[in-house]
């Protein structure tokens, strides 16, 4: 039998700046950022470029080309995973799993440059906070294959970061300015997921990125417009007009589904019902629950259908959060390549979300 691959306590516990999140103040989380000797991999110059088009933010960063990666690209060398080898930044939040752990440390390859000591985060140069949520201390324990227990755990972690970050928008909003009441809607939240290099994951130890940044995505961008032109949220629109063939399943306080407008195969959201809560700290101990279930339940389903197709498993999971979104979730498996129509702006879809929506439904039953 193999060894389990991990990052041991002995080696995670010399990283620890901090057990709890919660217990940290802006100044604290902010100075963790500029004096952490391993952070030497920040963007040159932080210079951003908006294309006319669809006004979608380009942010350039050419020090990411050299991060790391585990996953097999054929004709390179294989490392060992820096994360079990603790070679990474400090650890800023800490939670006990029923085996292993799950933490928080600053991410090595951050897209943005951290607020300015005088400045704050104004101005148009790219501005913020980038952290990395390690779904485990376990190397191949993700998602898919923890104990329901666990998974809340994670996301509930994940969410007092998100609590966290929000305060910290608050604080950096008034630095070099007159005003302290700066709206945290002026700074953005965004939660991702990336597993498989197809899809831009580095590494295999399963992972979740957080970000607060200046910078608004185009997605954040689409759900506000949403609200003002029709008057309620993409996820209550969701609710109201997906066909019920759809469904995936309904744990409650939410609902796992098959978009009848799915671009590629196996694509689904998970929503929440409840479209006046926007972040994930917003939801009670049941709402979070009914989540994790579904995005364990997701993530299941991805790793057991894709190899169906002969695809290698790669996916992203996005989080919707904040203004005009409700708050939901994209589960995006690589399932089929773009081609030119595509990047024209015409997807060609190889299924049906019918089609989808009942193999997904199938591996429920096994």
């Amino acid at each position: 039998m193999s060894e389990k691959k991990e990052l041991v306590p002995e080696i995670l516990q010399k990283l620890v700046e901090a057990s709890s999140i919660e217990d940290l103040s802006t100044d604290q989380i902010l100075s963790s950022f500029r004096t952490d000797h391993l952070l030497q991999n920040l963007p040159d110059h932080g210079k951003l470029s908006i294309d006319p088009r669809s006004e979608e933010p380009i942010i350039y960063n050419p020090s990411r080309a050299t991060r790391p990666h585990d996953y097999p690209v054929e004709g390179d060398k294989k490392i060992e995973c820096p994360i079990c080898a603790g070679n990474s930044t400090g650890i800023l939040d800490l939670a006990d799993l029923q085996e292993g752990f799950t933490f928080i440390n600053k991410n090595l390859y951050p897209v943005l440059n951290p607020p300015d000591p005088v400045k704050g985060m104004s101005g148009e140069s790219p501005r913020g906070l980038h952290f990395i949520q390690w779904t485990s201390s376990f190397h191949d324990r993700d998602w898919h294959n923890l104990p329901d227990e666990d998974c809340l755990i994670v996301l509930s972690r994940l969410a007092a970061l998100e609590r966290k970050l929000l305060s910290v928008s608050r604080d950096v909003s008034g630095i070099g300015s007159k005003s302290q009441t700066s709206s945290p809607d002026e700074w953005y939240i965004s939660i991702i997921k990336n597993v498989g290099s197809a899809v831009g994951g580095s590494l295999e130890h399963g992972h979740q990125q957080i970000i607060l940044g200046n910078i608004a995505p185009r997605r954040i961008v689409n759900n506000q417009r949403f609200l003002d032109q029709h008057g309620h949220t993409f996820s209550a629109y969701l609710q109201a007009s997906n066909p019920t063939s759809l469904l995936v399943h309904d744990y409650g306080p939410a609902l796992l589904l098959v978009c009848e407008f799915m671009r590629r195969p196996y694509e689904m959201v998970l929503l929440l019902k409840d479209t006046n809560k926007r972040y994930l700290h917003e939801m009670d101990q049941s709402e979070m629950g009914a989540i994790a279930l579904g995005w364990m339940n997701a993530s299941r389903a991805i790793r057991k259908l894709m190899p169906t197709m002969n695809k290698q498993v790669a996916y992203n999971v996005i989080t919707h959060n904040g203004p005009g979104a409700g708050l939901y979730f994209e589960f995006l498996p690589y399932t089929q390549e773009q081609g030119g129509l595509e990047q024209l702006g015409l997807s060609i879809c190889q299924m049906e979300p019918e089609q989808a929506a009942k193999d997904i439904r199938e591996q429920f039953k096994k």
